[in-house]
């Protein structure tokens, strides 16, 4: 079955974000997501200081490695503790697409964004993210899962 990605154009804004960094083997991201998301939302938690939308995570593949970014957008810039620190998502030109499904599919929504930037004669630039609306622990059914693929742009 062929799946139809509906890929938009946005302008987006520059958001505060509260992350843990780190560079991984790509077969440790799984787990890994879940301990970060798990640590940033403890620490936000504890200095009660909103979550401004789902989870999310930045990706730089590199060969069997990835340096990922992982946590949640804030109001205002944090202070950070231990792994925890403040970081930003950029604003300007990005496509956006949303998948529902299992997590190891994501890469047809990602052919679909490409396909779109080389349509509209547009190059990806900086590093892609991931928004994670459904969590796979409340939800069993993978075929409910929406993950927002987000990638910037710049013009030819």
């Amino acid at each position: 079955m062929t799946i139809t990605y509906d890929v938009t154009d946005r302008v987006l804004t520059d958001q505060y974000t509260a992350v843990i960094r780190d560079e991984i083997p790509r077969p440790d991201l799984p787990a890994w997501l879940r301990r970060a998301h798990r640590d940033v939302a403890g620490y936000l938690g504890r200095w009660r200081i909103e979550i401004a939308g789902p989870p999310f995570a930045r990706f730089t593949f590199l060969g069997d490695q990835v340096a990922v970014e992982a946590g949640f957008p804030v109001p205002r810039e944090v202070a950070g503790e231990g792994r925890v620190v403040p970081s930003r998502l950029p604003d300007g030109p990005a496509v956006v697409t949303t998948h529902y499904g299992r997590y190891e599919d994501l890469a047809d929504a990602y052919a679909a964004a490409r396909r779109w930037l080389a349509t509209h004669g547009r190059a990806p630039t900086g590093v892609h993210w991931e928004i994670y609306h459904t969590d796979p622990t409340q939800e069993p059914d993978p075929a409910r899962w929406r993950t927002d693929v987000v990638i910037p742009y710049r013009f030819g």
